[in-house]
């Protein structure tokens, strides 16, 4: 079995970057506005207020995050034989014996594909240390595992999903 290597598709990374803006636009209008959404208003000192403070952070943050990554169209993920290089999680390739299992999730509309992973091999392999973070984070929220997220992947989701199927069938 041959290598699969997925890449950051530029498109679905300006689409991320897009919906970011608009969605940092938004909250920073709802602040300077203060318009009466429905029944509520957002006023000044209020928890609407409050929560378009949060959104211009949090949106905010995602556009600097993502805007570098609009310039890449760099080798994110490979899955084969040896096992899985997701360059955002680890250093070098994760082993197949040291996985657990890959189960996939979804939140909202989002899908991610979880790595559980031996705890006994976990310590000694090439995690990155933002991965180990905020695998550490998961755990406290009762959530285990390395998440792979696809939303900037070429084929998306289904595209990642077949390459580690193919790969298990394969090893």
């Amino acid at each position: 079995m041959d290598v699969v290597e997925i890449y950051r598709s530029p498109w679905r990374t300006i689409g991320l970057f897009l919906a970011s803006v608009g969605f940092t636009a938004f909250a920073g209008w709802l602040i300077y506005a203060h318009p009466t959404i429905g029944l509520t208003a957002v006023t000044p000192g209020s928890f609407g207020e409050f929560e378009a403070y949060v959104g211009v952070a949090f949106f905010g943050l995602c556009i600097v995050l993502i805007f570098p990554k609009l310039f890449q169209s760099k080798l994110v993920v490979s899955v084969g034989p040896r096992g899985i290089y997701d360059r955002r999680l680890s250093t070098d390739w994760i082993p197949w014996k040291s996985i657990r299992s890959v189960t996939p999730v979804q939140f909202q509309r989002q899908r991610m594909l979880v790595l559980e992973i031996d705890p006994a091999a976990d310590a000694d392999l090439p995690w990155t240390k933002g991965a180990r973070r905020k695998a550490k984070l998961n755990r406290v929220f009762g959530r285990s595992g390395y998440w792979m997220t696809a939303a900037d992947l070429r084929g998306g989701f289904p595209a990642l999903v077949e390459a580690v199927s193919a790969a298990k069938r394969g090893a």
